[in-house]
């Protein structure tokens, strides 16, 4: 494990999550939500591991209930820095200790299935955009998927049997987004057919299973790779929350695959790979991934971290080496005034190489 190779100034690189000891307001704020959202975890982890599981569930309860607690009140005294990243792995923490590893391990499973079953039809409808347009409604369709996300208090109800993809896609708020960028990257991105993309290799941090990779991030980075583009899929080692592993993903990746041939031609011509990025939480501290991560990066030319707790609630203020994007739908009061927005805002932060 070491720093990410594409990061500009590893010596000075820091995560840029919020510090919760110098601000009481929002620690109370993200304390009590963690609290309330592990009640729903816990909920999703009954139906994951059933009845045989109830005294690890209580135990896990009551060990993030006495870690949560020396954090209330107006003041806290703390050995290290205290942030969200910290917080999700006091989590992490109490679920692992108990053996609840993957709680939402069934609900992915249901989510992966269901999206799978859209995705000819979503890439069917993108095919027959032309291709300025095509390119806006494939960015539409990562923030319309990212909505899809467990870990988030305000959209934990959103599921894919309630939710038509299209309609969401359509109802994504409208140009100019909270964070634009757009204009940028329409002036690069490739319009004919053939015609060669900007990046020769994308390093593509992904975020949640099902409607959010499948039929969000998929139909992108497929377009993408039309274009010539190698495409690195960058997921958790581990289980957290309703986030991807690089084992799941790989899995995805050829389920897809059976569904679209043009898809296979890409596999077939290795213009993808997933790796896994050491990480095992929804933030990533990129002063310490895998050695397959950089491995793989060597090379690239585009850097994109998708997802909100991977692109605004750490790494907002991130530069790298080569040219970046950031993407995501915020879910959280919070973080959306930490760039100046609300709740369902876009981000689309485009930072063209140094």
């Amino acid at each position: 494990m070491s720093h990410f190779r594409l990061l500009a100034d590893p010596g000075r690189y820091a995560v840029t999550d919020v510090d919760l000891l110098a601000d009481a307001d929002a620690r109370a704020h993200w304390v009590q939500l963690f609290d309330d959202h592990f009640n729903q975890v816990l909920d999703s982890a009954r139906q994951a591991y059933g009845r045989t599981h109830l005294k690890q569930l209580a135990a896990a309860r009551a060990d993030f209930t006495r870690a949560l607690e020396p954090l209330r009140g107006p003041s806290v005294q703390a050995d290290g820095p205290l942030g969200i990243f910290q917080l999700c792995r006091m989590r992490e923490k109490a679920l692992r200790d108990h053996g609840l590893d993957d709680p939402f391990r069934p609900i992915k499973q249901r989510e992966n299935d269901r999206a799978i079953d859209a995705f000819p039809e979503v890439i069917d409808y993108a095919d027959s955009l032309e291709a300025p347009q095509r390119w806006e409604h494939l960015f539409r369709g990562v923030f319309a998927g990212n909505i899809f996300d467990l870990g988030s208090a305000i959209t934990m109800g959103y599921t894919s049997d309630h939710v038509d993809f299209e309609a969401e896609a359509a109802r994504v708020k409208p140009r100019p987004w909270r964070v634009d960028d757009f204009d940028a990257l329409a002036e690069i991105l490739p319009l004919a057919a053939g015609s060669p993309a900007p990046w020769a290799k994308v390093v593509f941090f992904i975020d949640n299973a099902g409607a959010d990779f499948i039929l969000g991030v998929m139909p992108l980075v497929r377009q993408l790779a039309s274009h010539g583009s190698e495409i690195v899929l960058a997921a958790n080692e581990r289980p957290s929350l309703n986030d991807l592993t690089a084992d799941e993903t790989v899995d995805l990746v050829q389920q897809l695959a059976a569904v679209d041939d043009e898809l296979a031609s890409y596999l077939h011509a290795r213009l993808f790979e997933v790796v896994s990025t050491g990480n095992d939480i929804p933030l990533i501290d990129l002063s310490e991934v895998s050695d397959e991560l950089n491995a793989a990066a060597e090379g690239a030319d585009l850097v994109v971290l998708e997802g909100m707790g991977r692109s605004v609630e750490s790494n907002l203020n991130t530069t790298f080496s080569v040219a970046s994007l950031q993407i995501c739908l915020l879910k959280d009061d919070d973080v959306a005034r930490r760039v100046g927005g609300e709740v369902f805002d876009c981000v689309c932060m485009y930072r063209p190489a140094p």
